[in-house]
């Protein structure tokens, strides 16, 4: 399976936190041997260039903890949406509600 099918599937599946992950590490990668070449020949300008991938990985870490937190409160909500959309009449036929699901 080549990259660029993987990345499809990626994107076909709804996966688009390990696709934005993929690119975040591209980029990083990418970076870090551009800032080597650059420092071959220049020191300063490939050490300078080096900022790039740090604000990429600053970046990942944040959209990951964002979506962590975005995910838990998404799925949190949904479960007390679901708990109160239901109504119940009174505590007896709570409990028979409760014994016929077991």
């Amino acid at each position: 399976m080549s990259l660029i099918e993987s990345i499809r599937k990626l994107y076909t599946e709804k996966r688009e936190l390990a696709l934005l992950e993929w690119t975040y590490l591209a980029m990083i990668i990418l970076s870090v041997i551009v800032a080597g070449i650059f420092a071959l020949f220049n020191h300063s300008l490939g050490v300078s260039i080096l900022i790039v991938p740090l604000v990429a990985l600053t970046a990942m870490c944040m959209n990951v903890v964002a979506w962590a937190l975005i995910k838990l409160a998404a799925d949190s909500f949904l479960r007390t949406s679901d708990k109160q959309s239901k109504p119940v009449a009174n505590r007896s036929s709570y409990r028979a509600t409760q014994k016929t699901k077991k």
